[in-house]
């Protein structure tokens, strides 16, 4: 007879208990967007999660290819937005409403939470934070006010590392984000004193780069290319990119047809994907009809991978790429 300790037995009973909140749910995905996909992703193994309000009120979603199976991760009657996978794909970290409905718009009344989905197991990561990022595996940034915070997660301690009340950009930041290669940059998208997209760089008395206009400025995985959102495009939006030394701005997606206003850009660990959220009409981030799309960039646009069919309001996407 196979003899079980008790603790483990307990403590196995108890995964599986949690593991058990992840609801599998209708993908919603039609039969022919299933053969394009399969057939463009081929062997691709890859989780794909974002924000949904397609049960109520804004949940976690993750979608796994090649299989197609869609589990909804959190369940609750807050706004659950912006996860980030860790760079094991173990875990998400994300942004979590302090009353039931708090907009997008609304940076203040968030909290910072980590979602292990081997056992659905929630832990607060910070209160009155926003827009979490993982700073490799044992940190995450994130928004608090105008203070731009590393939180060390073993420790708990945390570190100001920019204020935008201040010179340069003495104004609110939004999205802000470190570069993957060197921690010294910091990509934020600014308004006040100051409005567009720039690289704040640390390590030299907060000296300002300009990048463009827009919002939501991100980094390449190379650390060495940025991406963003502008206004103008067919759809009133379009995906802008350039190198940061030298600074030359130029259109990378816009894509033509009803879905082309885009927002909510995120690339894979290698460069290679890209996922975001785009409405044929509407803007608002958290109320706009939004759905979740997937790009091969070594493939022209007009070969872009519809995710999400739902008509609600899908926004924030991550990918992770598996091994």
């Amino acid at each position: 007879m196979l003899l079980i300790p008790a603790l483990g037995l307990l403590g196995w009973a108890h995964a599986m208990s949690s593991r058990l909140v992840f609801e599998e749910v209708p993908s919603g995905i039609p039969a022919t967007a299933r053969e394009a996909l399969r057939a463009a992703t081929g062997s691709l193994k890859a989780k794909i999660a974002w924000s949904s309000n397609r049960s109520g009120s804004h949940e976690l979603y993750l979608l796994t290819l090649p299989e197609l199976k869609l589990e909804r991760l959190t369940r609750n009657d807050r706004v659950d937005f912006y996860c980030r996978f860790s760079p094991d794909g173990r875990e998400l970290v994300f942004a979590r409403s302090q009353k039931p409905w708090v907009s997008e718009r609304d940076w203040k009344q968030w909290d910072v939470y980590r979602l292990d989905l081997a056992t659905g197991r929630e832990r607060l990561v910070a209160q009155n934070a926003d827009y979490p990022l993982w700073v490799g595996a044992d940190a995450v940034s994130f928004l608090r006010g105008n203070q731009v915070v590393l939180h060390t997660l073993g420790s708990g301690r945390e570190k100001v590392l920019f204020d935008s009340t201040g010179p340069p950009l003495e104004g609110t930041i939004g999205t802000p984000a470190l570069s993957p290669v060197n921690r010294s940059l910091l990509a934020v998208a600014a308004r006040g004193k100051r409005n567009g997209v720039f690289v704040v760089d640390l390590a030299r008395g907060n000296r300002l780069i300009p990048i463009g206009q827009g919002c939501e400025l991100g980094w390449f995985p190379d650390g060495r290319n940025l991406h963003w959102v502008e206004a103008h495009g067919n759809g009133g939006t379009r995906v802008m990119r350039s190198a940061l030394s030298p600074v030359r701005p130029q259109v990378w997606v816009d894509k033509p047809g009803p879905y082309s206003h885009e927002y909510f850009v995120r690339l894979s660990p290698d460069g290679r994907w890209m996922v975001w959220c785009a409405a044929a009409k509407g803007h608002e981030h958290d109320r706009a009809d939004y759905e979740v799309f997937l790009w091969d960039t070594t493939r022209p646009t007009s070969q872009v991978l519809r995710l999400s069919f739902d008509g609600g309001n899908d926004r924030w996407p991550d990918i992770y790429l598996e091994k």
